[in-house]
């Protein structure tokens, strides 16, 4: 009995001293775990950056989509000629169908400082439509939409137009064309915003003037001049939007200035922008010195600069409008806006310089510019432009909601600037070097109007992360240049005669889009 006593007394002893042994080998404290936090600063989603007091967000959406008459967001039903040939409704060669997948993702980075509030925030996204390449690594079309930085009361980068109010994408799936909305794009700007207390604000804004330009066009002597499809052996033609005008290129931006009232019922405000407006040469020929009665562009005998360009002029826009929360449903809103410009058309429609619907041997028409001129010692004559928009949504349950939208765009030009068209056109003659396009009307009339009415519906089947939704919209176009009209063949419109009239576009959008911490 004693040696089992000795014995697991001895045991007993030999595990002690291994257990301290093997007590002695672990460290006598972990390193603290550094957890990702939740910043509730700024709202849902929103984490810190460990070891930082950066609040980021990561957010975004991915869209399936088909569009009838539509060929996909930012390209309306009603526009010029396109690899789709969106425009020509009963052409066998349109691809009235079209079909686009997006993914869109966006990074939002906020931090408290002595100064006030910096953030960077950026959105960009990748997708592929009907009729884009199918070789592998150049069927996806990438963009970005947003890109800014703010710090304390600046704006700076790529974000939507200070003067905007009210977009039909608060309401629609479809483009909105008719009055002043860079939210699909975004804009280049350089903007400060004071706050004035009590929800007021007030903005002042230098903005990028190419991304709210129209075509300024010399009537006289211009290759393409009020081209149908802006497609003159194939080369843009004069009245494509950017640089193939007759515009001169950006030497200021456009300056915005807004007021703006924030409240818990919505968001009221008044915008105001000037623009330079400014023709390139007298000539459009810009080809070297040489034989062919060619102009060169120097100072020499014949050159562009001696024969010099018209004084610039002073383009402007006024609008105002409203966002309301309604007190109907949560979630119902309205909103409108209005505007007038003078030389600045774009602000009161960012659709396309020509719009134009082709039906058998029927053509609705009509051009957008911000000036025009005619020749040698010749100024600019400011084209008149002004839009109307109103949109209105409801929610029938959380999971159902409604809304009906439309606007009204009117394009003027004064009875110098019709003249000087008119002069133009007759001058080239269907087929000429001054007329490439063949465009001769028989009622010289270049004003017209464009209205459009719509609807949305919506389903959130599980949260209002997915939705499914179907948006009609009916397009009209009160075309310019009433009666019969001459046109060369440039592809997608037949040599022929044509009767210019009033014409109208359904178009439709359906899709399926699940958003993630938008």
């Amino acid at each position: 009995m004693r040696n089992i006593k000795h014995a697991l007394f001895a045991g007993a002893s030999c595990l002690a001293t291994f257990g301290s042994l093997q007590a002695a080998d672990l460290p006598t404290k972990a390193k603290p775990v550094e957890y990702v936090k939740v910043c509730s600063l700024y709202g849902a989603g929103f984490y810190f950056v460990p070891g930082t007091d950066i609040c980021i967000k990561v957010g975004g959406y991915l869209r399936a989509e088909a569009d009838v008459n539509a060929a996909g967001t930012l390209l309306p039903a009603v526009g010029p000629g396109s690899t789709n040939n969106r425009d020509n409704v009963n052409n066998r060669e349109s691809q009235s169908l079209v079909q686009r997948t997006r993914f869109l993702w966006s990074f939002d980075t906020r931090q408290q400082t002595e100064y006030g509030l910096l953030r960077t925030y950026s959105r960009t996204g990748i997708q592929w439509s009907t009729g884009d390449s199918v070789n592998s690594g150049s069927n996806a079309v990438a963009y970005i939409d947003r890109a800014f930085l703010q710090f304390g009361g600046l704006t700076a980068g790529r974000a939507v137009s200070f003067f905007d109010i009210y977009s039909f994408s608060l309401h629609s799936y479809q483009t909105n064309i008719i009055g002043s909305d860079s939210g699909g794009t975004g804009i280049n700007l350089f903007a400060y915003t004071a706050d004035l207390g009590s929800g007021w604000s007030a903005t002042l804004s230098a903005e990028d003037h190419t991304s709210r330009s129209k075509p300024v066009v010399n009537t006289i002597g211009t290759a393409g001049f009020l081209n149908l499809n802006n497609n003159a052996g194939g080369a843009p033609a004069n009245l494509g939007t950017g640089t193939f005008t007759s515009q001169a290129g950006q030497t200021l931006p456009n300056f915005v200035a807004d007021l703006r009232l924030d409240q818990a019922w919505g968001t009221a405000q008044a915008s105001v922008a000037l623009a330079k407006v400014s023709g390139a040469y007298y000539s459009t020929n810009t080809t070297a010195a040489g034989g062919g009665g060619a102009l060169a562009i120097g100072g020499g005998a014949g050159g562009l600069v001696s024969l010099g360009h018209p004084d610039d002029k002073l383009g402007f826009a006024f609008a105002g409008g409203a966002v309301l929360n309604l007190p109907s449903a949560s979630g119902d809103t309205l909103g409108w806006q209005v505007v007038y410009a003078k030389g600045a058309s774009a602000y009161a429609g960012q659709g396309q310089g020509t719009f134009n619907v082709v039906k058998g041997s029927n053509l609705g028409i009509g051009f957008v510019t911000d000036a025009v001129y005619s020749g040698v010692g010749s100024d600019l004559a400011l084209t008149t432009a002004w839009s109307a928009t109103a949109g209105i949504e409801h929610n029938w349950t959380p999971k159902w909601r409604t809304s009906l939208y439309g606007g009204y765009e009117r394009i003027t030009y004064s009875d110098d600037a019709t003249s000087r068209i008119c002069a133009g056109l007759a001058a080239g003659g269907a087929g000429s070097s001054a007329n490439a396009s063949g465009f001769t009307p028989s009622n010289c009339s270049p004003n017209f109007g464009f209205w459009q009415i719509g609807s949305r519906t919506v389903w959130r089947p599980v949260s209002s992360s997915l939705e499914l939704g179907l948006d009609v919209l009916y397009n009209h176009i009160n075309s310019g240049f009433g009666g019969p009209v001459n046109v060369s063949a440039n592809g997608t419109v037949p040599a022929g005669p044509f009767k210019a009239s009033n014409q109208d576009v359904i178009s439709a959008a359906f899709r399926i889009q699940r958003n993630f911490a938008l």
